[in-house]
């Protein structure tokens, strides 16, 4: 193994770490989840007056980030679906995540793309949403089918969910801040 590998490897452990704040049993996960949909839902009616502004220290304005977590959220609801099917797992791509001035960066597809308005984003999100909780509702507590995650390595479809709460709640503070002026 070498050191980079380690390194990575190390970090996407303390990542996965992180993790454990967001449930232990599938209904802790599924309860924390809805909460934190329902507080981005809040966080999008706040920031409505400053939708199409950069959020501070960020390149995004709110329009995009708000695109940018229902494409994570539409891939995690995907992934987890998967991982909870009985369809096979293929081998994917385990290329890392890339970093750029300590932040990381979004995988290609994961990127937002011009302003749109949230009517224009809302039936996306009104779907991700239920499918994330409707995968929330059936992922058990230990599985040994896993996906890879470029920051965090591989994942259950519980984990999945796990790091779509994670995600969703770290930009919809940054939301917030932008709403509160």
């Amino acid at each position: 193994m070498t050191d980079n590998s380690a390194t990575r490897q190390d970090q996407q452990a303390e990542q996965r770490q992180m993790l454990r704040a967001f449930g232990q049993t599938p209904a802790d996960v599924q309860a924390r989840l809805e909460r934190e949909l329902d507080a981005f839902e809040r966080a999008v009616a706040a920031v409505q007056p400053h939708w199409h502004t950069t959020l501070p220290q960020r390149a995004w304005t709110a329009a995009q980030e708000s695109d940018h977590i229902i494409r994570v959220n539409a891939g995690t609801a995907r992934i987890a679906a998967l991982l909870l099917s009985d369809k096979p797992l293929r081998p994917t791509d385990q290329t890392p995540g890339v970093m750029v001035d300590g932040k990381r960066k979004a995988p290609a597809g994961l990127e937002p793309g011009p302003d749109q308005a949230w009517d224009a984003l809302s039936g996306a999100h009104a779907q991700t949403r239920a499918a994330l909780l409707q995968a929330a509702a059936h992922a058990p507590e230990t599985s040994d089918r896993t996906y890879f995650h470029p920051y965090m390595g591989e994942l259950t479809a519980l984990e999945w969910l796990k790091m779509a709460t994670l995600h969703m709640r770290h930009h919809r503070k940054q939301l917030e801040r932008l709403a509160q002026g």
